[in-house]
């Protein structure tokens, strides 16, 4: 304990009576009670209520998500790392290494960042005499009583000499390079930063980071980043930061007229009329075999009730077990070796444990015979679907609005806006974090301003509304749903972790069929009434502000296998988006199909997408394999290899290019969970495809444990796609 001084006047210290007492008279000393000074120490006073209720309080919980680099907190955990990664060396926060006699720091922090497993997380950008190591980290894991669990990163040895040395070329001069190689004129400031480089063949040399942007009114807006040497001016490599919806490759063999597609709507909810599929595999069930049949339900609709018809002949029935699997991966046991002797499973079974699935896609029946001697065959079996009425206009919303704005994409949803001081409404939403706002663009090439869309009576969507609002609608809500994923199933407080603002821009340029994330805002095209509506389905908002998420945590380089894994990371998060958005809204219907809605020359079928999670190769470009990725590197080629690794964590099948099943996939919340603790605290930017695998295994072991069935999956979906 140490005692702090302050300054003042001394304290009077003030006579007892009895000192008094021995002055004027010494005849008889009294006997006195000696005195006691209240400092702390001594007999303790009798406890108050309000002490013991004191005592009995619990401290609060500490803070879950991003934490100020000031906070004590956040210093606490950058010394503690600190001195972990460096022993050698002084522990502050700047953490200096002498060379040459000058202190330079090994690592500056970039972020620190709590979970709610109360472990901490703080990552650090590596520095070599002063200057940064472009695109490598260390993430130091905190357990949580402070002490350093784990850290992530790797790094090599670098030189001495390349950080101090001058290097010949200036920022002018290397700018006067990038601008060359950018070929037009930017319409940002271009910026420039020294680097310290790993080229490709493994060396670090010394150079510049330059970046150029262009993206208003262009197709294919540009964020270039160039790596140039320092001293020769070799652009050692080039690549655009800016993801665009309209920069998928894949895209180009997507087109059509429709003018249905043009719009992007989606038809009117199914009747409330029964659906019914049958097939007739009469497929032969052998001795311990298993004999799998599958059937498509082409209606687009919620499953309310739902009833199974079996038509198996079998001689001994207790050797069968039977299971229905969803279009999203649900199972459900329908017979489990039950009934003796009986001969056959006939009949119906009611499975209305299926309730809120979406009922479109591929049925899965699967019969397995557990024992030998006895066969049989499965004839038919058939679904009778019981589709969920749509949502009333004017029911609540869980959040207690009506349920009374109407999308182009996602039907009947429920907006939080705000009320200005006219009694107008706008697309501003004070509820989450920091805000959710939808603005204007105008038309205008660059999306910038505050233009509010307003509305009169908060009833957003109607047929009387002005034309320019419907796209508006689906912006915000997409951004809505994004936050509340994030919050809701992952955890996280917006993209920072932070509660950092979600601003979205609609009717950026004219006829502009692109949307992107620029690193601070959304900006969505209407389309070009031929091939797409406005870019604003739920799964592309999810897509392009989870590049933001990405950004915000491990800043995943956008080339090379990092790359393949930025993509990979927004496809999957928007998937998720709107998969959370399916649960609270009957009207939204998931599947593994990336863009169908908007990119929809066949009006929202999901056999017309961008891209396909569960089958990668089925747009003809991207890969699913990654024995496959020295023939495509281009990130959304690649980023099929992680986006069937996710898809059979999630519901299992079978790799096309390997043939390895993955039985039983885990469920979309979990794999959700993982592949977002991966990336926000186990990737670093230059993360590949196998330390990836690595980064999952270890979030899954974080959640479940070492041993746990999830990490087995984990490990099993990666094997799968050829990552080892």
């Amino acid at each position: 304990m140490t005692i702090r001084r302050t300054e003042g006047p001394k304290p009077t210290i003030r006579p007892t009576a009895a000192s008094e007492a021995q002055s004027k008279t010494a005849a008889k000393p009294a006997t006195i009670a000696p005195n006691v000074i209240k400092d702390g120490f001594g007999p303790a006073a009798k406890t108050s209520d309000l002490a013991r209720a004191e005592k009995s309080l619990k401290p609060l919980p500490p803070p879950v998500g991003r934490l100020s680099l000031d906070s004590r907190e956040a210093q606490t955990a950058i010394q503690t790392s600190l001195a972990h990664v460096t022993p050698d060396t002084q522990t502050s926060v700047r953490n200096p290494g002498i060379t040459g006699g000058i202190q330079f720091p090994a690592y500056t922090p970039k972020s620190v960042e709590r979970d709610e497993l109360g472990m901490t997380h703080v990552r650090l950008d590596r520095m070599h005499e002063g200057v940064k190591v472009y695109g490598e980290q260390l993430v130091s894991h905190l357990d949580p009583e402070g002490k350093v669990r784990s850290v992530t990163g790797d790094q090599s040895s670098i030189p001495a000499g390349i950080g101090s040395q001058k290097p010949k070329l200036s920022h002018a001069q290397v700018l006067d390079i990038a601008l060359k190689e950018f070929g037009s004129k930017p319409d940002r400031q271009p910026n420039s930063e020294r680097i310290i480089y790993k080229d490709p063949s493994g060396e670090y040399r010394s150079a510049y980071r330059v970046e150029v942007t262009n993206v208003d009114g262009t197709e294919e807006p540009r964020r270039m980043n160039y790596l140039v040497d320092a001293n020769s001016g070799k652009v050692y490599e080039q690549f655009n930061t800016i993801d665009g919806f309209k920069n998928c490759p894949c895209s180009a063999s997507h087109g059509g007229e429709s003018a249905a597609a043009a719009k992007g709507a989606k038809g009117a909810a199914a009747a409330s009329s029964d659906i019914q599929a049958t097939a007739t595999p009469k497929a032969e069930i052998a001795d311990k075999a298993t004999v799998t049949s599958k059937l498509n339900v082409t209606q687009d609709v919620t499953v309310d009730q739902l009833k199974l018809d079996l038509d198996i002949d079998h001689t001994f029935k207790g050797d069968l077990s039977i299971a229905l699997t969803s279009p999203s991966g649900k199972t459900e046991v329908v017979h489990n070796r039950q009934g003796g002797s009986a001969d056959h499973v006939k009949g119906s079974f009611d499975l209305s444990a299926f309730k809120g699935e979406p009922a479109k896609g591929e049925w899965t029946l699967k019969v397995q015979d557990h024992a030998t001697r006895d066969t049989g065959t499965l004839n038919s079996w058939g679904l009778t679907i019981t589709p969920k009425a749509a949502q009333e206009p004017n029911e609540p919303a869980p959040g207690g609005k009506p349920v009374d704005d109407t999308s182009m994409y996602s039907g009947k949803v429920a907006l939080d806006t705000k009320q200005q001081a006219d009694g107008t409404f706008t697309l501003e939403d004070g509820t989450r974090g920091k805000g959710v706002a939808t603005y204007d663009a105008l038309n205008r090439e660059r999306a910038s301003g505050q233009t509010p869309i307003t509305d009169d009576n908060d009833v957003w969507g109607e047929p009387t509304d002005p034309e320019r609002n419907k796209a508006a609608v689906d912006a915000h809500y997409g951004a809505q749903m994004t936050y509340d994923f994030l919050k809701n199933v992952l955890g996280r407080d917006s993209i920072d972790g932070a509660g950092e603002k979600l601003v979205s821009y609609v009717h950026v340029s004219n006829n502009y069929v692109n949307a992107y994330w620029d690193g601070e805002k959304m900006s969505y095209g209407d389309g070009d009434g031929r091939t797409s509506g406005p870019l604003t389905a739920l799964d592309i908002a999810g897509h392009e502000i989870a590049h933001g998420l990405t950004e915000r945590t491990a800043g995943l380089i956008y080339r090379g296998e990092s790359g393949g894994l930025n993509e990979a990371m927004s496809d999957i998060m928007g998937a998720g988006v709107e998969w959370y958005a399916s649960k609270q809204n009957p009207d939204v219907k998931f599947n593994w199909t990336i863009g169908e809605a908007a990119w929809t020359p066949n009006n929202g079928d999901d056999t017309d997408g961008l891209r396909y999670m569960n089958d990668p190769t089925k747009d003809n470009y991207s890969i699913d394999h990654y024995s496959n990725y020295p023939k495509q590197t281009a990130v959304h080629g690649s980023s099929g290899i992680a986006n069937n690794a996710f898809y059979l964590l999630t519901v299992g099948g079978t790799n096309r290019t390997s043939g390895i099943e993955v039985k039983d996939g885990i469920g979309m919340e979990k794999s959700q969970k993982i592949f977002h603790r991966a990336l926000a605290h186990y990737m670093t930017p230059s993360t590949t495809f196998a330390q990836a695998r690595i980064a999952t295994i270890q979030a899954a072991t974080d959640l479940h444990g070492a041993d746990s069935a999830e990490v087995a999956k984990v490990k099993e979906a990666w094997t799968a796609v050829g990552v080892n």
